[in-house]
């Protein structure tokens, strides 16, 4: 017969803290790591949240005009399709059903303006900072994103329009 203690024991416990911790992990960075290795590459165009001082550190805040704002929306999943624009991307309207076809950018709504979709920050290196702050407040940036077949999104940089 097997006792208690064996299921209670310090390496029993340990193991099953490790083991929860990779389950939150993998759910934490699960759609942007899905984005990045399986997703289609798109270019939207991109500005700074705020043109006067847009860089904390190396973190840039974006901005993406062509997306819509969910100013009539009420918090929840919303889904974004995407069409083109030339050379860019840009969403068209906000819908709460999962598109059919197309590319689309799965979104929170928080009600009031913006939409959460995952691709409104970026970490770059400090020496490239100030080009980047040119590029955002000249309206010559595009992000690269990728998107997966459920909409997840990642920022992989940007590049000239």
């Amino acid at each position: 017969m097997i006792s208690r203690s064996v299921f209670l024991s310090r390496p029993v416990l340990v193991a099953a803290a490790l083991v929860l911790q990779a389950v939150l992990l993998v759910v934490a960075v699960g759609p942007r790591l899905s984005a990045r290795v399986t997703g289609t590459e798109y270019r939207l165009a991109v500005g700074p949240v705020d043109p006067i001082d847009p860089l904390r550190g190396a973190y840039v805040r974006l901005d993406y005009p062509g997306l819509p704002r969910a100013d009539d929306q009420s918090p929840g999943r919303v889904y974004v399709p995407l069409v083109r624009d030339g050379r860019l991307w840009k969403g068209s309207t906000i819908v709460r059903q999962r598109p059919a076809s197309g590319p689309y950018i799965a979104c929170e709504s928080e009600g009031y303006g913006w939409l959460s979709c995952g691709i409104d920050s970026l970490f770059l290196p400090q020496d490239k900072a100030a080009r980047v702050q040119d590029e955002l407040a000249g309206n010559r940036a595009a992000a690269i994103i990728k998107i997966d077949a459920n909409g997840n999104a990642a920022v992989l940089g940007l590049a000239p329009r």
